[in-house]
C-alpha cells in the first residue's frame, strides 16, 4: 500500500467519525421533525451501530498500518482508543443530556488521531529513505 492509499484510509476514517458525530449530535435536535420528513431511517439503532463499526474498522486499519509500516508512533493509537472509548461512553453510559458532548469529543479525538497519523506517515524515516517509492519499502 502506498502513502496515497494510506491517506485515503485516514480520510475515510475522518469522514466516518465526523458522520457518526454529526448523526449523533444532530439527531436529538431533529428528532421531532424526522417523522414529518419521512426520515425514520436516521433514528435506526442499527445505523448507529454500523457507523460505530465503520469508524472502528477504518480507524484500526489506517492507524495500525501507519504504526507498523511507517512511523512507530503510539500517539495516534492512544488518541484513537480514547476517542472510540468516548464514542462508546456517549452511546451507552452517559446521561442523555451529556451524550452529544461526549460523542463530539470522542469523534474529535478520532479525527485528531487520523491527522497525527497522516503527519507522522508524511515525515517518517522510512519514507525519507525510500523517497520516491512512497514508503513501499516499509511494507516488505
Amino acid at each position: 500500500m502506498n502513502l496515497f492509499s494510506k491517506w485515503s484510509l485516514d480520510t475515510l476514517g475522518i469522514g466516518a467519525s465526523l458522520v457518526c458525530a454529526v448523526h449523533c449530535v444532530a439527531l436529538p435536535l431533529l428528532i421531532t421533525a424526522l417523522p414529518l420528513l419521512g426520515l425514520e431511517v436516521l433514528e435506526n439503532e442499527n445505523l448507529e451501530y454500523a457507523l460505530l463499526a465503520l469508524s472502528f474498522v477504518v480507524g484500526c486499519t489506517a492507524l495500525w498500518r501507519g504504526y507498523l509500516k511507517h512511523h512507530r508512533r503510539v500517539a495516534p493509537l492512544v488518541l484513537f482508543a480514547a476517542g472510540f472509548a468516548g464514542l462508546l461512553a456517549g452511546h451507552f453510559l452517559m446521561p442523555e443530556n451529556w451524550e452529544p458532548f461526549v460523542i463530539a469529543a470522542g469523534a474529535g479525538l478520532i479525527v485528531w488521531a487520523h491527522l497525527r497519523n497522516i503527519k507522522a506517515c508524511r515525515h517518517c524515516v522510512v519514507c525519507s529513505r525510500e523517497n520516491a517509492a512512497g514508503c513501499e519499502g516499509a511494507e516488505g
